[in-house]
């Protein structure tokens, strides 16, 4: 029986160089190595089921979803840091980050939801690519199973490192363009002691590129969709295909400025998906479903019921993260006293989107816009009462909070990753302005699909009207869902000025820290 040289991730060879000693090179060079670690098809299809896990971490609050989402939120003008006066106390640099001082600096809350977890994913992918392609190139490795899913699984895997290497890049390096090496850059396993203690450092331009070539390769090998009798049945729920590939793929094009190649891509996933994905429902109806099933909209999510994706019930897997920024909790119990739901939506953010009146009133668009109505919540004390009673918890101004989070009821609501409408807004502005031939007719339609679906009549303004309006819209859209910074950094715009904070450049350097016990253990970042 063949057998391979013991090749470990960074982050394991890190674990085991906090605890060796001396002898750390004589544990590289074992007498018997082992076994090729898949034996079957069915095996081998449980490395991609294991990256996929690999995302969450080892904890609900270790999930890269959420904690991803975060970022761009918080860094961005659409949320707030509630008052104190409702009991919500925000963790110090959550305040940190919110106030924009936190460019190159430790920020330990994304030590294990994004690095850690980020890593485990990249981890795992490079050891079963590597095992697919083998060392001469083939990509075969079990004929019996046929083409089909052998390319399926090296295409999931090629997705998910793409997927983990797109938030490491976002929240541990500079905005792209960016050509500083800076972020530990795998793309195979370490095969000794001295690769695994020595990982090369890439910089932003050099990842980007990377997930670029991945999502391409993913995009080449998966299939457009499960097929019943030939994909096993747990790639039905919630895991990557084409279109998802594809999709991601025209949201990186679109953050490196590179627009009519974004429009390539969204054509396909918006005009090729032979019916898949659509706008035909409400808005609620992506966010609260559970189990094998999903909202008309979504291209991709991740299915809380059974995070481990083996077919257990890991409940405990769900992002609990989004509990940051949502009104309710993963057990549906409201905004009441909790110190975790301390980012309501700015005041700036609900007068933009017309939901707000110059004192916070509730505006008649906001009455009319499904989104409002369906996924976010508001509280106002001159009508509403808080479950905590004590007096310190008191709040003499209203609040709305989003509310996409836990529809389907405590913590195992799948969680849109992908949507249609997301791509559809973005196929509008660069129809609108961003790319090389204008079409503002394909723009307005595109607009117009996202406010009907939403119960809004079709927008009546100017073509020279038409781009801000996109902006808008797209910002009551995408509320909540990690994307605001990563937009604004993308069309070269400001963020607005909220909560006292002021306006800011949006690329003006929103990046974090390489963790202290990477730069410890990593000899690439000493000099």
């Amino acid at each position: 029986m063949t057998t391979q040289p013991l090749r470990l991730p960074l982050l394991l060879v890190t674990l085991l160089l906090a605890t060796a000693s001396c002898d750390n090179e004589e544990f590289f060079e074992l007498d018997n190595p082992p076994d090729f670690p898949w034996q079957t098809i069915l095996e081998f299809d449980k490395a991609p089921i294991g990256a996929y896990y690999g995302l969450t971490g080892d904890g609900g609050g270790r999930s890269i979803f959420g904690a991803g989402h975060l970022a761009g939120e918080i860094y961005a003008d659409g949320v707030q840091i509630a008052n104190p006066e409702f009991g919500f106390q925000p963790r110090e640099d959550a305040v940190q980050m919110f106030q924009h001082g936190t460019s190159d600096v430790q920020v330990p809350f994304f030590d294990n939801p994004i690095y850690r977890s980020g890593y485990y994913a990249v981890g795992f992918t490079n050891g079963a690519l590597d095992f697919y392609y083998g060392p001469d190139g083939n990509e075969l490795p079990f004929p019996e199973a046929g083409v089909e899913n052998n390319r399926r699984i090296a295409g999931e895997l090629h997705f998910i490192r793409a997927y983990a290497y797109y938030w490491l890049v976002r929240i541990f390096s500079p905005v792209y363009p960016d050509d500083t090496p800076r972020l530990p850059f795998r793309t195979a396993q370490a095969a000794n002691f001295d690769e695994a203690i020595r990982s090369e450092l890439g910089s932003t331009n050099d990842i980007y590129e990377f997930i670029l070539q991945d999502l391409q390769r993913a995009k080449e090998l998966l299939p457009e969709r499960y097929v019943e009798g030939v994909h096993p049945i747990p790639y039905a729920d919630g895991r990557a295909d084409a279109f998802a590939a594809a999709a991601l793929r025209a949201k990186v094009l679109f953050h490196m400025g590179r627009f009519d190649e974004s429009l390539t891509e969204l054509d396909y996933v918006i005009d090729q998906n032979e019916g898949d994905y659509d706008l035909s429902e409400e808005p609620i109806e992506a966010w609260n479903k559970t189990g094998a099933v999903r909202g008309r909209e979504v291209i991709w999510y991740y299915a809380l019921w059974a995070g481990d994706g083996l077919g257990g019930s890991s409940n405990w897997k769900h992002p609990s993260r989004m509990a940051e920024y949502n009104a309710n909790n993963r057990d549906r119990s409201g905004p009441a006293a909790n110190g975790s739901r301390y980012l309501p939506t700015s005041d700036e953010f609900l007068r933009t989107a017309g939901w707000a009146d110059a004192d916070l009133n509730e505006t008649e668009e906001a009455a009319n816009d499904l989104r409002y109505q369906q996924l976010y919540l508001r509280f106002d004390p001159a009508t509403d009462t808080l479950p905590d009673p004590r007096a310190e918890f008191a709040p003499t101004r209203p609040y709305v909070w989003g509310d996409k989070y836990y529809q389907a009821g405590r913590r195992n609501t799948n969680v849109p990753i992908l949507r249609l409408a997301d791509m559809v807004l973005l196929r509008a502005i660069i129809r609108a302005e961003l790319g090389s031939a204008t079409d503002t007719e394909g723009a307005r339609a595109d607009l117009n699909a996202v406010r009907n679906r939403a119960g809004l009549t079709d927008f009546d303004g100017t073509d020279a009207e038409l781009p801000e309006a996109i902006h808008t819209e797209r910002f009551k859209e995408m509320a909540f869902e990690g994307d605001r910074l990563y937009y604004l950094q993308a069309i070269d715009a400001e963020i607005q000025a909220t909560d006292g904070r002021p306006t800011a450049p949006a690329r003006g350097g929103y990046y974090v820290g390489i963790p202290e016990f990477e730069v410890e253990i990593n000899l690439a970042y000493r000099p």
